[in-house]
């Protein structure tokens, strides 16, 4: 399966102005069970996660809010 025929969940995160800001929510996200990979648009704070489908979504819902609040920034 290509990456981009992976399921995603798109949240916008307020607070990141850099790449820094961006690299601590992708290391924050992409260390969490379920998640593959984040696409982040620092400027839009657009994210967009990629699943592996192997945790609940409503899980991963939850535990992405949970991991960009620990990164120091928040799901709005």
């Amino acid at each position: 399966m290509a990456a981009t025929d992976l399921p995603t969940i798109d949240v916008t995160v307020e607070g990141m102005t850099c790449e820094g800001c961006a690299g601590k929510v992708r290391d924050a996200l992409t260390a969490t069970d379920g998640i593959t990979a984040a696409d982040i648009d620092v400027a839009s704070g657009k994210v967009s996660v990629h699943l592996d489908g192997s945790v609940d979504r409503n899980s991963l819902e939850f535990a992405i809010d949970s991991a960009v609040f620990d990164a120091g920034y928040k799901v709005v």
